[in-house]
């Protein structure tokens, strides 16, 4: 009877070994966890600064799977990391993190600014419902201090960054030229809203 009961344990731990190993190759494979886990995707893009400079900036963002009431998504990025290189602000590279999306990276007035607005009404609630529901931020010379809508310049209300949450999918690296393609930025099937900062915007 022991010997039986011994042998039954051995065939599920097995099996359970088994099953975690095939979800880890598959999650291995889809460069993703199964189950609704936390991955993170990470690419370079270019982008374009308002005094006609381009800057190479990096996006690392932390997804999770979600309906998101319309459709499954596969990445809705909950933490989003941006990190900057401009020697004028720092020797050393600006990291911005925050659980918002990076619209805007821009100079003005010899001030760095990030505006970031919510993936969902998760982040909304988080942030304290802010209307418009947009997030400035200013870089104070060693950290990054939050600021009220309107003390965002209108000159930098065009949006700079990657239109698309969840990165260019297949791509580490994504030129200018790409990011304002059809496939991108330049998809006619975005809004103005989408390319622009709205303060009329009440989400």
């Amino acid at each position: 009877m022991k010997s039986n009961v011994a042998k039954k344990c051995m065939q599920i731990l097995i099996v359970f070994i088994s099953a975690s190993l095939l979800s880890a190759c598959i999650s291995t494979m889809l460069g993703r966890p199964l189950l609704g886990g936390p991955s993170y995707v990470e690419w370079q893009e270019e982008v374009k600064l308002n005094d006609g400079r381009v800057i190479v900036v990096t996006q690392k963002k932390k997804c999770s799977e979600a309906y998101t009431g319309g459709n499954w998504a596969t990445c809705i990025a909950r933490e989003a990391w941006v990190t900057i290189n401009l020697p004028e602000f720092s020797d050393k590279p600006i990291v911005w993190n925050e659980h918002l999306k990076a619209n805007v990276v821009n100079v003005h007035n010899k001030k760095l600014y990030i505006v970031g607005e919510f993936p969902t009404e998760q982040e909304f609630k988080q942030y304290g419902k802010p209307k418009p529901p947009f997030i400035g931020f200013v870089w104070q010379g060693s950290n990054w201090e939050r600021i009220p809508f309107a003390d965002i310049p209108e000159e930098i209300y065009d949006v700079n960054m990657l239109i698309k949450s969840n990165g260019p999918e297949g791509i580490k690296y994504l030129t200018l030229q790409e990011k304002n393609s059809k496939e991108f930025n330049g998809n006619p099937a975005y809004r103005r809203i989408q390319r622009r900062i709205d303060p009329t915007d009440k989400w």
